[in-house]
């Protein structure tokens, strides 16, 4: 295992052990919520609420790019060259829009089959979700193997809830 292999891994641990604590922690420190959202239409709408903020991680990249572009000397987009952080903040939204299109139908699914007094966790979900998009894109932009805290931070929550949701659907 080489160098950037390690660093990879001990970021990939270290998110999963972080997002455990931090949605684990949010729920004892936020207790049982009180909400009494019954019908599965008003759940989604819930999710889609809560989830209207992971949207922000996308909309801050496309910003980003766009502002990386009108300033550039190549306005047209036809750099032959891209620069590095342009390269790096392409990727961001590429990943960003394939993490975020998961979490949404992750969040739509975990809004159906949690108990209402537990629909607390798609918020501590979507926050976590803000964390990884922050610590990957910030990772990203110091080498390729620093991203790996931020994207195992934003993907493996989610799949946690796909499989738990599915779980839930098939026993449930």
């Amino acid at each position: 295992m080489n160098s950037d292999q390690r660093l990879i891994l001990v970021g990939m641990v270290a998110a999963v052990v972080f997002s455990a604590l931090f949605v684990f922690g949010g729920q004892l420190l936020l207790g049982s919520s009180d909400l009494t959202i019954a019908l599965p239409g008003d759940r989604i709408a819930y999710a889609l609420a809560c989830d209207f903020w992971a949207g922000l991680a996308l909309l801050a990249g496309v910003a980003r790019v766009a502002g990386q572009r009108f300033f550039s000397n190549e306005v047209d987009g036809s750099l032959p060259a891209e620069e590095r952080t342009l390269q790096v903040n392409r990727a961001y939204i590429q990943n960003t829009t394939e993490q975020l299109l998961l979490l949404l139908v992750a969040h739509a699914g975990l809004s159906q089959v949690l108990p209402a007094e537990s629909l607390s966790t798609i918020p501590l979900l979507v926050a976590l979700f803000l964390v990884g998009r922050i610590t990957f894109w910030l990772g990203y932009r110091h080498s390729p193997p620093a991203r790996a805290f931020g994207f195992a931070t934003t993907f493996y929550p989610t799949v946690a809830v796909f499989l738990y949701v599915g779980f839930r659907l098939v026993w449930g």
